[in-house]
């Protein structure tokens, strides 16, 4: 255990926050905020119960009707993959219901027998194919059970690159997928994915939006092979909801980066990384300009003459020594804490099965999580101080969302 890659570490430290220009700018430093550490979580839970009002918001949407409506038809399924998986991923108010979605589309449509021209027979009561095409697919339906007419329509249209994707059997990238649907000649809903890549596959720049009503998502890939950034907003009007920016700088080749991982020295390719997670009004931004060093110092550790809990703890060290990570109030740009990495023993009660004794051994892990460095000096885990006092937040969640052990 002591051995893991220092630069997976990273990664898992940032996934924490879900992770990610003056997003990215590490050198500002904010002042804490003056209000009182109750006022805080307040502040915390009102942005928390705001989002939960607008998810709950997008089920009622017309776009969000007329698509259950749809699965619903005989026959849709051919070509109706990407709006399941939507529909699905916001009942349960998933976060990542905007790239599902767009996974759906790039590998839905790569079949050419989808492609073709569809209409709702209200006579037999199913969906069926009226028309071949290339490229396209054009569905009229109703929008409603009690509608007459097929007064909905869904257009997709779909451009393939000149890019082959590496170990196929010849399939390319798509340039560009492009999703639309109207009811009664209005626009609802709209999506749009397009790419350029470079010869080894790796994006250069993508770009993918949705929007449904008031709602739009937006996300961004660029990559120079010097600097490489992602974005990720969710909207509702113009009230970000969800914002997430990631920043790489470095030889970013494909080739090479890949190299230097496999070779377990991450920073002969990176130089520094910067990450900003938001939701609603509270933010969490983090990185380093110094990745070299940080890594450096991270390998030198000799694990052989540390114990499992030294060798954490000299990690932690290294990484609060070399990363600035900062938890603030978008709305007045105030700090309520810095956040520093600190090492909690985990136990692992069924870790081997011992045979002699006839009964599973527990065996002891130590690993990393973040936890809030409070104005008055204070430290509390990160998770404890989001769940401590949120019970009426909480809730709403498992009201809205229900039980996830099925998923």
């Amino acid at each position: 255990m002591k051995k893991y890659s220092l630069f997976l570490m990273l990664g898992a430290a940032f996934l924490t926050f879900n992770a990610c220009k003056s997003e990215l700018d590490l050198d500002k430093e904010l002042k804490f905020s003056k209000l009182s550490v109750e006022e805080q979580k307040q502040k915390i839970e009102e942005s928390g119960t705001e989002f939960i009002d607008a998810m709950e918001g997008i089920q009622e949407t017309q776009a969000m009707t007329t698509m259950m409506n749809m699965l619903t038809m005989t026959g849709g399924e051919v070509f109706s993959a990407p709006m399941q998986k939507l529909s699905a991923d916001i009942k349960n108010a998933r976060k990542d219901a905007f790239t599902n979605f767009d996974k759906q589309m790039r590998v839905s449509y790569v079949d050419s027998e989808v492609w073709g021209e569809y209409e709702y027979n209200f006579e037999t009561e199913e969906m069926e194919k009226t028309k071949d095409l290339t490229n396209k697919i054009v569905a009229r339906f109703p929008a409603t059970a009690a509608s007459t007419k097929n007064n909905a329509v869904i257009t997709i249209t779909y451009e393939e690159s000149s890019v082959v994707v590496p170990d196929s059997d010849g399939e390319k990238y798509p340039s560009k997928i492009t999703y639309k649907m109207t009811v009664d000649s209005k626009e609802v809903m709209s999506a749009e994915f397009s790419g350029t890549y470079y010869s080894d596959g790796s994006p250069k720049k993508v770009t993918q939006s949705l929007k449904m009503d008031d709602y739009k998502w937006t996300a961004k890939i660029a990559n120079d092979q010097k600097t490489a950034s992602e974005s990720y907003e969710f909207k509702k009007g113009s009230k970000t909801m969800i914002k997430s920016v990631a920043e790489v700088s470095g030889i970013l080749k494909a080739d090479e980066l890949q190299d230097a991982i496999d070779n377990e020295s991450p920073q002969d390719a990176i130089d520094k990384f910067a990450v900003y997670f938001q939701v609603m009004n509270v933010a969490v931004k983090g990185g380093t300009s110094d990745f070299k060093k940080m890594a450096d110092e991270g390998q030198a550790l000799d694990s052989e003459k540390l114990s499992d809990k030294e060798y954490a703890e000299k990690t932690a060290e290294i990484l609060n020594k070399y990363m600035v990570c900062t938890a603030f109030f978008v709305d007045d740009n105030r700090k309520f804490a810095d956040v520093e990495l600190y090492v909690v023993e985990v136990v692992d009660e069924y870790a081997e099965y011992d045979w002699e004794q006839g009964k599973y051994v527990s065996k002891t892990y130590y690993d990393l999580a973040p936890r809030f460095v409070l104005s008055d000096g204070s430290k509390v885990d990160a998770q404890e101080y989001v769940q401590e006092g949120f019970d009426d937040l909480i809730k709403r969640l498992q009201d809205m969302t229900g039980s996830y052990d099925n998923q």
